[in-house]
């Protein structure tokens, strides 16, 4: 039996095979494919072959800064509902659930609570939760990122009443999402057919951990980690997109600060349209939306802005991914080393 077989087998097929997987992996190849075909493929080796050997690498650091800045976040909710793994185990935990990246919404992620599980026997319903209030707070950081580059960067001043309703709202959904009544509500019906069923039992454990991590502090707290996490992926696009523009390396001018907060509006938004959309990976949505700011608000080249979506696209996508099946490497042999060490004591 292969890892993922394995892997497949003791999640029960609750979250997705490895088979579907690569699907969408092949997914995504189509649309890349498209993409070049939509966009020519000289034009797009061109802008290619224009490209520093160091961008990429560049870009990659600073993609896997925001994993470990939002690993940060993963262990702040952890200490929340009482779960404590050593460093090592935890960081492999949230980095393999990235290989589950692809999957809609990414709520392929949750199976991070059954590597959990096999440590510490904690109950699925108790961590599984912890993944929505990730993708929650994830997309209200991509929401300020958003708007922050928008009204600073194009609409002046008035535009900054936006980030203050957002704010409003933000605080109002704490509120709501942070009341126990909310959940048992929603989970009694929720529960009460379907795959979900089989939590029915466990409904307590759920709306514990929801309302641990959602409520207005926690939400403030770790979307306040968020925030700089994916501005490192926002870095990342102001990187290229000053070389592909050919302005040369950033610098502090007033015109590289300029891209860089229409670079912030670029990816977070595409980003967050990416992730409403529930499309494995925000797969299409995020291209389309990319697809389309990139050469409206910059004046690019459609060779150029395809080249920008690929790039970008490999480093925080695809590259997490990559990390993601690492790590699940990481994972399955730590979990062998403690069956064998646990044999052993037997």
């Amino acid at each position: 039996m292969t890892n993922g077989e394995e892997i497949s087998t003791r999640t029960g097929n609750e979250f997705i095979s490895i088979r579907k997987l690569i699907a969408f992996v092949l997914i995504g190849a189509v649309v890349y494919l498209a993409i070049l075909f939509y966009v020519q493929i000289d034009p797009v080796i061109a802008a290619i072959s224009s490209i520093p050997y160091w961008i990429l690498p560049a870009m990659i650091t600073l993609s896997f800064l925001n994993y470990l800045i939002r690993y940060v976040k993963w262990q702040y909710y952890l200490r929340r509902i009482d779960i404590n793994l050593s460093h090592a185990d935890s960081l492999s935990i949230f980095l393999a659930g990235f290989s589950l990246t692809t999957t809609p919404g990414k709520m392929g992620e949750a199976v991070k609570g059954v590597f959990i599980n096999d440590i510490d026997g904690t109950p699925l319903a108790k961590t599984a939760p912890v993944v929505v209030s990730e993708r929650a707070t994830d997309l209200i950081a991509m929401i300020v990122l958003a708007l922050a580059g928008f009204s600073i960067g194009f609409a002046g001043g008035d535009q900054l009443y936006l980030i203050v309703l957002l704010g409003a709202a933000a605080v109002v959904g704490a509120v709501i999402l942070g009341r126990s009544e909310f959940y048992n509500g929603i989970l009694q019906r929720l529960t009460s057919f379907g795959p979900l069923k089989r939590f029915s039992n466990n409904s307590n454990l759920i709306v514990d951990t929801m309302t641990k991590t959602m409520s207005p502090k926690p939400m403030a707290v770790s979307t306040a980690i968020s925030v700089p996490g994916w501005f490192m992926e926002c870095i990342a696009l102001w990187l290229l997109l000053s070389i592909l523009s050919g302005a040369g390396f950033p610098s502090l001018s007033q015109a590289s600060l300029f891209l860089l907060l229409q670079a912030t509006f670029i990816h977070a938004t595409a980003s967050a349209i990416g992730a409403v959309s529930f499309l494995p990976g925000g797969l299409i949505a995020y291209e389309g939306t990319a697809g389309i700011l990139i050469p409206l608000l910059l004046g690019f080249t459609e060779s150029q802005a395809g080249v920008a979506i690929i790039i970008i696209r490999f480093v925080t996508l695809w590259f997490s991914v990559i990390v993601g099946f690492v790590a699940l490497a990481v994972v399955e042999r730590r979990r062998r080393v403690r069956e064998q060490s646990g044999s052993h004591q037997a």
